[in-house]
C-alpha cells in the first residue's frame, strides 16, 4: 500500500531560499525502494521516503512524484507542485493558530500550552489572544454537564504575567478579528488579550477554577492584522502542547497556517526524550505515533524518527531540543504544507504518559 500528501500546488514566494520537504509513506513485502523524480526525471541520489530541497531556488519548480517500487510491482504518487510567485510579507505563509480539545480532571488537572514569538530580522511586539473555553462548547453539540464549568489560564514566561478566570469585553472584541467563534454573554469561560507581547517564549497553563472534569477547549490566535505584517513583524515560530495521555486515548493539536504561499513544518510527539527534563521513563509516554490531517484526510504519519539525520538538523536549526538519541521512539515529522487547517494526533496505543505535540516554522 501507499499513501502519499494529496495533490498540491506549493507556492513559495519568489526570492527566497526555503526548505522544501515532500513526503511519502508504503508498505509491502519485500520492502519497498524509493525513486524521487521531478517532472518526469530521476534524481540522483533521492531514493527515500522523503525528499528535502535545502534552500530551494526558482530553478526546482516542477513537479514531483515518487516511484515505489518492490517485486510485486511499482506504484506511482501523487504529484505535489512547486512554483515560486511574488507575495508580499503578509502573504508568506506564517503560524496563526493553535487549538487543543482535551478533558481534565482532579486527579489530571491542567496541561500547558505554549509558544515561541520570534522570526529572524523581526523586531518588536506580538499581539496575542488566548481562550479556555467549557461552557461555550455547547453549541458544538457537546453537553453542558460534559464541558469544564468554570476553565481559567495563566499566562507564564519567566514568572506569571497574567491570568484570567472569566473571560470580559475587553478580549471578547478581538474575537472577531481573529476569527475566533462567540462567546456567550456572561459565560465563565476564559480569554486573555495580550496587545504587547514581547519577543520569546510562552507557557499557558489551562485547567479548572476549582477541581473538576470536563471538556475544554485550549486555543491561541496571532491577532496581528494580516495587511500591517511586515518582513520585521514577529511570528509565532513555535507552538506546542504538553498533557498527559490515558491509555489508548489521543492527544490532538489543531494549527493553522495563513498567508498565501506554502510553509515547511517540523511537527514532533516527545515522548522518551522528556525524561531529559526530569521526567521518569515510567511517566512519558513510551512510544508516541504522530499522523497528520487535512480536511480529514490523512496526509503523513511517523512512528519512530529512527535517528534521520535531516531531521536531527532542521530541528537544531529552528531550536529544538534534540531528541535523547538516535534510537528513541519519540515520532517526528516534516512537510512543506500549503495554506490551511491541520490537526496532528499523537497516541501511545496502549501505553499512558507525558506528551509534547509541537509544530515549529522551518525557513
Amino acid at each position: 500500500a501507499i499513501t502519499a500528501q494529496p495533490p498540491a500546488v506549493l507556492r513559495l514566494p519568489a526570492g527566497t531560499t526555503p526548505t522544501v520537504a515532500m513526503t511519502v509513506a508504503a508498505n509491502g513485502t519485500p520492502a519497498p525502494a524509493y525513486q524521487w523524480r521531478r517532472n518526469g526525471a530521476p534524481l540522483a541520489g533521492e531514493t527515500s521516503p522523503s525528499l528535502v530541497l535545502l534552500r530551494a531556488t526558482e530553478a526546482q519548480a516542477g513537479t514531483y512524484t515518487c516511484v515505489v517500487t518492490n517485486t510485486n510491482g511499482s506504484i506511482t504518487s501523487d504529484p505535489s507542485t512547486v512554483s515560486f510567485i511574488a507575495a508580499t510579507a503578509a502573504e508568506t505563509g506564517r503560524l496563526i493558530n493553535l487549538s487543543i480539545l482535551t478533558a481534565v480532571d482532579p486527579q489530571d488537572p491542567e496541561f500547558t500550552v505554549g509558544t515561541v514569538i520570534g522570526g529572524d530580522r523581526t523586531t518588536g511586539n506580538k499581539p496575542l489572544l488566548f481562550r479556555a473555553v467549557g461552557p461555550g462548547l455547547v453549541q458544538f453539540g457537546i453537553p453542558a454537564a460534559e464541558t469544564l464549568a468554570d476553565p481559567r489560564l495563566e499566562l507564564i514566561a519567566a514568572a506569571p504575567l497574567a491570568s484570567n478566570d472569566d473571560w470580559n469585553s475587553a478580549a471578547g472584541d478581538v474575537f472577531g478579528r481573529v476569527g475566533a467563534f462567540a462567546l456567550a454573554n456572561g459565560s465563565r469561560d476564559a480569554a486573555l488579550f495580550q496587545p504587547a507581547l514581547a519577543r520569546g517564549a510562552y507557557t499557558v497553563r489551562v485547567g479548572a477554577a476549582t477541581p473538576a472534569a470536563g471538556s475544554v477547549l485550549a486555543e491561541m490566535f496571532d491577532a496581528t492584522p494580516s495587511a500591517s505584517a511586515g518582513p520585521a513583524t514577529p511570528r509565532l515560530i513555535n507552538v506546542s502542547v504538553r498533557k498527559q495521555v490515558a491509555a489508548g486515548d489521543l492527544l490532538t493539536a489543531g494549527f493553522v497556517l495563513g498567508g498565501v504561499t506554502a510553509r515547511t513544518v517540523l511537527v514532533r510527539a516527545m515522548g522518551p526524550s522528556l525524561t531529559q527534563f526530569g521526567l521518569a521513563p515510567g511517566d512519558v509516554m513510551a512510544d508516541p505515533r504522530l499522523e497528520l490531517f487535512s480536511a480529514g484526510t490523512r496526509i503523513a504519519g511517523n512512528d519512530n524518527w529512527g535517528g534521520d539525520p535531516q531531521l536531527a538538523a532542521v530541528g537544531t536549526g529552528v531550536g529544538a531540543f534534540a531528541p535523547r538519541g538516535p534510537t528513541t521512539t519519540d515520532a517526528i515529522l516534516l512537510l512543506t504544507l500549503a495554506p490551511g487547517n491541520y490537526t496532528a494526533q499523537a497516541t501511545g496505543g496502549s501505553g499512558a504518559g507525558q506528551v509534547l505535540v509541537e509544530v515549529y516554522e522551518v525557513p
